[in-house]
């Protein structure tokens, strides 16, 4: 097949919407034009049809006019939302975060207080932490679960911790809410989470959260090592690769920003 041929009118609809969705305020009609070099008789045109079909919306009037993004973007935004299967989006990367990493790597989602293992893929090493789908665990103990709750807002994180005691798995276990909290202040600042043995004894695993298109953490990002194959060198190669994946992931759910805290 050949190179598609773009439509001028279309080409420009689409600029018309992506600089509105990159502009944190609305915008003059002037300042449309310029950004975008149409002329200011063809972008009233396309401006209108925009309008009428609920894609932009104005406020203001006179020079005091703006322009910004319609409900209809919205509209078309939650349909893809819904139908977006963050596991199958996730798989390759996973695939590749275990390669790159030569740990099994596996992606989680939150339920409740507890993280479900949705995509794995576990490696080949003669001694490794092996990984299944379904596989249950409690956020606290977890470094995937650790990196969803360090990135969510903190009012959501202690209606989590006030729903009961925190269960322990090894004597490693974090189950005080306030030293978890300590440590999910790091996890925000840094992104990093950490389950030093407090899952499975003799296994370290960091984690990382993964953003939906409104920059909540949706999924976490873990891979676990044998505590014997631990050293500084792989905790950097797992951060920056953990780091990487996430950011991969996070994009291809539509998020645009930087993999931080949710706002309150």
């Amino acid at each position: 097949m050949g190179r598609p041929v773009l439509v001028k009118s279309a080409t420009r609809a689409l600029d018309v919407l992506e600089l509105l969705a990159a502009r944190p305020e609305a915008m003059s009609h002037g300042d449309i034009a310029r950004a975008l070099r149409i002329p200011k008789s063809s972008l009233t045109d396309l401006i209108g049809t925009l309008e009428q079909r609920h894609y932009v919306s104005r406020e203001g009037s006179g020079t005091a006019e703006r322009i910004r993004l319609g409900p209809a973007v919205l509209g078309l935004a939650g349909v893809l939302l819904r139908r977006t299967d963050v596991t199958r989006l996730a798989q390759p990367v996973v695939a590749a975060l275990m390669t790159r990493t030569g740990e099994s790597a596996a992606l989680v989602v939150r339920q409740g207080a507890e993280v479900v293992v949705v995509c794995k893929e576990n490696c080949n090493q003669p001694i490794l932490y092996s990984l299944q789908l379904g596989e249950r665990g409690p956020v606290n103990a977890s470094a995937g679960g650790k990196a969803i709750l360090g990135l969510m807002p903190a009012e959501e994180v202690d209606t989590i911790l006030a729903a009961g005691p925190l269960p322990m798995l090894t004597p490693r276990t974090v189950t005080d809410p306030d030293a978890l909290r300590a440590e999910l202040a790091t996890v925000a600042r840094d992104g990093i989470a950490y389950s030093r043995e407090e899952m499975i004894e003799g296994i370290v695993a960091m984690g990382h959260a993964v953003l939906d298109a409104t920059g909540r953490p949706c999924a976490g990002l873990s891979v676990g090592v044998p505590k014997v194959r631990f050293t500084r060198d792989k905790e950097r190669l797992l951060a920056e690769a953990l780091r990487a994946a996430a950011a991969d992931i996070s994009a291809m759910l539509g998020w645009r920003g930087e993999l931080r805290r949710a706002a309150a």
